[in-house]
């Protein structure tokens, strides 16, 4: 708020509250996105040993948020409401950081720096490059005549993944980049350098690194066939989505028919009572 009007205008509790749960919000969603990108890393590469139930992600979630809001504390400890006097103008309230030393803020930098930046980004880039090597290497044994189409989906599937790293490491980077120069080499708020820094782009920042979490959801509806069928019949009210995720292919030929459903791969020899089936990626990410 304090980017858009002239002073604090909404007393003492909102100024120790606001900056607080914003803290926590960022840090929360940037450490599910890392969640999320183990548990597919699990998922995918462990298919039948990695069990998520609802109670556990319930368990996951709250945990992150517990952390993430004990990391921000200072945030909650160090925000004060004070009486500001400009010179020859006016007198306004504003919400400002308080910390008892210069060293205070630098060492809170740092650690969310750590915590909430370089950590989640090196879990997401280790999680999704596995995922890609798993992805790539894995083969669908049997089927001849959708060789080519699963080629390029497995193409497609490394794009998206390294898409949603370089957009997460290049959101929140210039914000970060920013409070580096703020507290490192422009300690002193009096100086205009300060102010533009802080007044100016902190909060585009700001506005860039939440971005990322709205631009998850259109790359998933950019790289998948499937998240596209299914967005737009949801928008269409149709009831024809299966909520089942029910996904086939059918193919045959004289000597052997593959059945490829839902990520299970079944081949069954023509005239012949044997048959084989073999786990491979979920097909949300071959479509």
């Amino acid at each position: 708020m304090n980017y858009l009007f002239l002073g604090w205008r909404y007393g003492a509790f909102m100024c120790k509250i606001t900056p607080y749960l914003q803290g926590v919000s960022v840090c929360a969603s940037v450490n599910t996105l890392a969640a999320i990108a183990a548990d597919r890393y699990l998922a995918i590469c462990f298919t039948l040993e990695h069990k998520m139930t609802w109670k556990i992600a319930k368990v996951i979630v709250c945990i992150i948020w517990i952390i993430s809001g004990a990391i921000m504390l200072p945030w909650l400890l160090y925000h004060e409401y004070e009486k500001y006097i400009e010179t020859g103008l006016q007198t306004f309230y504003i919400c400002t950081q308080r910390w008892p030393d210069n060293e205070g803020p630098r060492m809170f930098f740092v650690a969310i720096f750590i915590l909430c930046y370089t950590i989640p980004l090196i879990l997401i880039i280790l999680c999704y490059s596995l995922i890609a090597v798993r992805v790539w290497n894995r083969n669908a044994p049997g089927i001849i005549r959708y060789n080519s189409v699963i080629q390029k989906s497995k193409v497609k599937v490394v794009k998206m993944l390294f898409t949603v790293v370089i957009l997460f490491a290049s959101s929140w980077l210039p914000l970060y980049i920013t409070f580096l120069v703020i507290y490192f080499f422009t300690p002193d708020p009096e100086t205009t350098t300060y102010e533009i820094l802080y007044n100016s782009l902190v909060p585009l920042s700001q506005w860039l690194g939440l971005s990322n979490s709205g631009m998850n959801p259109i790359i998933y509806f950019y790289f998948s066939k499937t998240i596209r069928k299914r967005t737009m019949a949801l928008l269409s009210c149709s009831r024809s989505v299966d909520n089942g995720a029910y996904y086939r292919r059918y193919s045959s030929t004289r000597c052997v028919s593959v059945d490829y459903t839902n990520g299970q791969i079944i081949l069954r020899m023509n005239n012949r009572s044997s048959n084989r089936s073999q786990k491979v990626v979920d097909s949300t990410y071959y479509d």
